[in-house]
């Protein structure tokens, strides 16, 4: 995994097979080895960059949780290709990556020819559409978080978050080793969180991105990720939303070769 100093961090990203470059960003909490089930489908046909956002996977922690914003995380995506030496790109961005990926994208035009998102976490969308009985959901689970934190601990607020968002039980299904390592992330996702709130890509700001888009959403999403994703793709000019039947909101992780599927038809055009 090639890694290199931004800013005083360590940032880290894979880069793996040849040909035209796709780009993937990693869902909150998770990193770029989420799309290792994708792979082996994607390196066949293209140059594929997995960054780790700032606080996951191999990159630093960013040195202030109150402070990250997705800009800060659309500007580490530029300096990975930079790095990596990338002029264009297709890209793929699920959840937290979604926002990152619409913040790169508008501050880049040009850059990414052709996209797929995947349930963005955009929050203020809900706000400015007034779905306030869908947006108290998803502050259930966010702001709940960030309370449980405070009360209860770690432990206990990572248990309430990922069965909330997972299913109930997901978190006593996991190893100890995948416990410990939400658990290190855990003022990571504390920034992450604050990042999402802190997000203002309002509906006209998507309009003006005419690029092909892919929006995918999940048969068994969440009130909130659901309706964020059918506003997206209500509001790009160039998008199509497509249902995926039985899977829900990781489903890159738990349908790869599906999801895979439909990333490759849309690339292809």
């Amino acid at each position: 995994m090639p890694g290199f100093q931004l800013n005083g961090a360590t940032v880290n990203y894979g880069d793996e097979g040849a040909g035209d470059v796709l780009v993937l960003l990693h869902a909150a909490g998770s990193s770029g080895a989420q799309w290792r089930g994708m792979l082996p489908h994607l390196t066949a046909t293209y140059r594929v960059i997995t960054p780790d956002l700032y606080g996951h996977g191999r990159t630093d922690l960013w040195p202030d949780p109150d402070t990250l914003t997705h800009e800060d995380q659309a500007a580490l995506l530029r300096a990975v290709l930079a790095e990596a030496g990338v002029e264009s790109c297709d890209m793929v961005g699920h959840s937290y990556g979604g926002a990152t990926a619409l913040r790169y994208i508008l501050q880049n035009p040009g850059v990414v020819k052709r996209f797929v998102i995947i349930e963005p976490m955009l929050l203020n969308l809900l706000v400015d559409a007034g779905e306030d009985a869908v947006l108290a959901d998803l502050y259930k689970m966010s702001k709940g978080f960030l309370s449980s934190v405070e009360t209860h601990g770690p432990e206990y607020a990572w248990k309430e978050f990922l069965d909330f968002r997972n299913g109930p039980g997901s978190w006593d299904g996991y190893s100890d080793r995948t416990r410990n390592n939400f658990l290190q992330r855990t003022q990571g996702h504390i920034a992450n969180l604050k990042a999402n709130m802190k997000n203002q890509t309002p509906a006209s700001e998507l309009a003006t991105i005419t690029i092909p888009t892919l929006a995918i959403k999940s048969e068994q999403a969440t009130s909130f990720d659901g309706r964020m994703v059918e506003i997206v793709a209500e509001s790009m000019p160039n998008c199509e939303l497509i249902t995926v039947p039985d899977t829900g909101h990781m489903l890159p992780l738990t349908h790869p070769d599906l999801v895979a599927g439909f990333v490759l038809k849309h690339l292809a055009g």
